[in-house]
């Protein structure tokens, strides 16, 4: 397995992830085209692969202007791939990677109903600081959690 920072030109890497978002989260709520090549160009976009190039886990971040933090956008495993620890892995190698950036703290929001992901990010370091009612319509909570690298 590796973790690779994506590239504007790996267009064949980028319409995996892609069906991805489209797979894991649907029309309303993954990134589209127009997000991720903002990750790619303007954050970072991070991914997990394994030896035959399948994608395994993907990590968007955005940075916080002014600030040595950044915002974790999207965090997601294809359906066929969760449970298997990858989530982890990428996870903590994203993270280091953004700590060489001089990134000292890092935010997340997370549906308070997911309790896999809710626990996967405690068990990282992360702490739940507020729970923002009605974040993307009516009953769509989110947690908002936060760590420091």
């Amino acid at each position: 397995m590796r973790v690779v920072e994506v590239a504007e030109n790996d267009r064949e890497l980028i319409g995996k992830i892609h069906e991805n978002e489209l797979h894991s989260f649907g029309t309303m709520g993954g990134a589209d085209m127009w997000m991720i090549m903002s990750f790619i160009r303007y954050g970072k976009l991070y991914v997990l692969l394994n030896e035959e190039d399948k994608l395994l886990c993907v990590a968007q971040y955005q940075g916080v202007l002014g600030k040595n933090e950044a915002f974790l956008y999207g965090f997601s495993t294809p359906l066929e791939e969760r449970g298997k620890g990858y989530g982890k892995i990428l996870l903590k190698e994203s993270q280091k990677e953004l700590k060489k950036n001089n990134i000292k703290k890092i935010y997340l929001t997370v549906d308070p109903k997911n309790i896999t992901a809710v626990k996967m990010y405690e068990k990282d370091g992360y702490v739940i600081i507020e729970l923002h009612k009605d974040e993307y319509g009516v009953r769509v909570d989110r947690y908002l959690m936060v760590k420091e690298l």
